[in-house]
């Protein structure tokens, strides 16, 4: 059976992308596994230079979900829900291909996949600090505002994550708070 035009140059494209891909990684099995040596040293070297802080947030996770039942500080103190509420939940559907709820959640998601991605990509295979991450990081965060303004003012506090928590810090330190919200129309 022959291929078409269209299969045949498809089947070119992904030919080119593989050798692409088999040169990154290294040619021959020598090439390869000098090539997977460095991205090892390089995850080593990178674990290396950040396992206190990944140690202290996941004490401070530990604890204060123990605590208050939740990890987020914008919560904890205020009971508003912050702008990347929802983020894991989203992030979880998409990689589980549930990809309607996981937007339905948080449209970020896929931006942050596809951002963990091109650092992972840059760093760790290629080998080279990735160009614009200072653009990337500034930029997602604004969209990260906007789309939070956005979702405050269509959603909360009717639609899970933009709800209410009650029992926060605010609440338990000045008695008026939930009532100065309901006065402000906030509630």
């Amino acid at each position: 059976m022959g291929y078409s035009g269209v299969g045949l140059r498809n089947v070119r494209r992904i030919q080119v992308v593989a050798k692409l891909l088999v040169n990154q990684i290294g040619n021959g099995e020598t090439g390869r596994m000098d090539k997977m040596r460095e991205i090892g040293k390089r995850i080593r070297r990178d674990i290396k230079d950040v396992w206190a802080a990944a140690v202290a947030i996941l004490l401070y996770t530990s604890l204060v979900n123990v605590i208050f039942h939740a990890f987020c500080p914008m919560v904890i103190a205020t009971g508003f829900p912050c702008p990347g509420c929802g983020m894991t939940r989203a992030i979880f559907y998409l990689l589980t291909g549930r990809v309607t709820e996981s937007l339905y959640i948080h449209p970020m998601g896929i931006a942050v996949i596809c951002f963990f991605l091109y650092f992972v990509w840059n760093r760790y295979i290629i080998g080279r600090n990735p160009k614009g991450m200072q653009w990337l990081v500034g930029s997602g965060l604004a969209l990260l505002i906007v789309f939070y303004l956005v979702r405050m003012c269509l959603y909360f506090p009717e639609r899970v994550p933009y709800v209410y928590t009650e029992g926060n810090i605010l609440e338990r330190t000045f008695p008026y708070y939930k009532e100065i919200l309901h006065d402000l129309g906030v509630l």
